[in-house]
């Protein structure tokens, strides 16, 4: 049975990625020019969320054939991926003030001039969170394979 700290530990992290998803959704909404990037951006994170979630729970799996050494890797993709997330929080801006309903208030010219520059910086933030996600699929793939061999055996 796979240590549930550190598969804990990664669906917690795949769990905030889903809620910064919906974040980016709500801001895509808000900002007419940016919101089919800012989806995209949501999609990416959500898909890659999906992915470290589901390596958690194989990973956890009775049947797991999970070496210490890839679950410590997946642990450290894990941590990585939060660095991104919360990189891409930051980038996105997503520290809106709300009214007194709770929706988020328009977002100003100003934030949308500076969304144009630091489009790039997300950019760049996505492709490493698609890396993370390609080694992410291996190793999943790897272990689920593994499991199947051991299955027919």
């Amino acid at each position: 049975m796979a240590d549930f700290s550190i598969t804990d530990s990664i669906i917690g992290i795949a769990g905030a990625g889903f809620r910064l998803s919906l974040v980016l959704n709500a801001v895509g909404v808000e900002m007419a020019t940016a919101d089919i990037e800012i989806q995209s951006i949501a999609r990416a994170i959500s898909e890659y969320a999906f992915t470290l979630k589901q390596l958690a729970l194989t990973l956890d799996s009775a049947k797991s054939i999970a070496t210490q050494s890839a679950m410590e890797t997946a642990k450290q993709i894990a941590d990585q991926s939060r660095v991104v997330f919360e990189d891409i929080k930051e980038m996105t801006e997503l520290n809106q003030k709300k009214d007194d309903r709770g929706n988020l208030q328009s977002i100003a010219v100003a934030q949308r001039v500076k969304w144009c520059f630091k489009k790039q910086r997300v950019n760049y933030l996505l492709g490493q969170l698609e890396s993370l996600k390609l080694s992410l699929s291996i190793m999943l793939q790897v272990l689920q394979m593994g499991q199947s061999i051991i299955r027919t055996r």
